[in-house]
């Protein structure tokens, strides 16, 4: 015997697909490069072009970075930029991850075993315009050819609520 669905069962199937859709990450751009086995060398710069901005308002970029035990310094420089559709940059800054602790050397950042994940706002409040186009790029500064133990490293930009505190 076949039963049909209750009305409960419908009120409870509508609330499990409203309590989902509500937990869903805000609208923004997310990315990730992986380095592969030889690490981040330093000619490499990471570009990530979005193609449209969704809304007109502040965002805030973050950029994240995987390492492994290989990593040689306890610290890594990078720079980030943003720029527009038209070249002209938006935002550029110097920054410096702290992977290891300096004077402990334990590892900082969260992981298991030998990979530790770091995310960093670089950025915290960017102008941008619906509609339009822009370009983030990352690049280690780190003055050395390749930097082994970058296992990945990607970036991500939100819109900030207009009631947040930055």
């Amino acid at each position: 015997m076949v039963q049909k669905p209750n009305k409960f069962s419908w009120v409870i199937t509508l609330f499990v697909f409203a309590f989902q859709f509500s937990c869903q990450l805000e609208s923004g751009f997310e990315d990730q490069t992986s380095m592969g086995e030889i690490g981040w060398p330093e000619k490499q710069t990471l570009v990530y072009r979005i193609p449209q901005i969704q809304e007109t308002g502040f965002y805030q970029l973050d950029v994240s970075i995987r390492q492994d035990n290989n990593y040689p310094f306890y610290n890594c420089y990078f720079i980030t930029e943003i720029k527009n559709s038209k070249g002209k940059k938006l935002k550029k800054g110097l920054a410096e991850a702290f992977f290891y602790d300096q004077k402990s050397g334990k590892p900082k950042g969260d992981g298991l075993g030998d990979l530790f994940s770091h995310r960093y706002t670089i950025f915290d409040k960017v102008y941008l315009q619906k509609g339009e186009q822009v370009q983030i790029a990352i690049r280690q500064f780190m003055r050395r050819d390749t930097l082994q133990g970058i296992i990945s490293v990607g970036y991500s930009l939100k819109p900030i609520k207009e009631n947040a505190k930055n």
